[in-house]
């Protein structure tokens, strides 16, 4: 009976468990890397279009509680060789680290890279504070300030990308949820 009522939860999107949630579960991405996925939290699950084979962008997002519409999340992607997204970390990086156009005329925060770790790898840092408009379809849509930070950890052949992204009055309680995925990382392809 337990499992039935855990699995119909699961099924309705019910909000993630709070301070009390259970420790993290182990989660495996193919052969391309294994993480701590917080305790609670739930899968994206497949949306449409290309699959992860032809993109060659294989990872997984998590989402955690939610304010104002917009869930907290925490994704891990690897981006092999050839991927169709983003031909190597250097332009990933810089396409996300600064304004797309050059300029900022919308007032968006970037903050500077740097080094760091994912795990015991690695990693070029990053944040930006943006923000997003919800409900989209609104005739005045309220304007969300969002933090998210990324953590890039190029190998051998291709990279990865860890990034947390989260509704400003969420961002700082659930950091702790994304620096323990990050300390539990470890690539399989390299």
């Amino acid at each position: 009976m337990k499992n039935l009522i855990l699995a119909a939860a699961l099924c309705l999107g019910a909000a993630p468990a709070s301070a009390g949630a259970p420790a993290g579960a182990a989660y495996t991405e193919g052969k391309y890397f294994t993480i701590t996925v917080p305790g609670g939290w739930t899968k994206k699950d497949e949306g449409f279009g290309l699959s992860d084979e032809e993109k060659k962008v294989f990872g997984a997002d998590f989402f955690g509680p939610a304010a104002d519409g917009l869930a907290v999340r925490i994704g891990v992607h690897y981006y092999a060789p050839g991927n169709l997204v983003q031909p190597t970390p250097e332009k990933f990086i810089k396409l996300h680290s600064q304004p797309a156009i050059g300029v900022n005329v919308d007032g968006k925060v970037y903050g500077k890279v740097a080094a760091g770790k994912a795990g015991n790898y690695y990693a070029r840092v990053f944040e930006r504070k943006t923000f997003e408009y919800e409900p989209k379809e609104a005739l005045h849509p309220k304007k969300i300030h969002v933090y998210e930070k990324f953590h890039v950890v190029p190998v051998k052949n291709g990279f990865y990308v860890l990034r947390y992204y989260a509704p400003m009055d969420l961002a700082k309680a659930n950091l702790k949820h994304y620096q323990a995925v990050l300390a539990s990382f470890k690539p399989l392809a390299r």
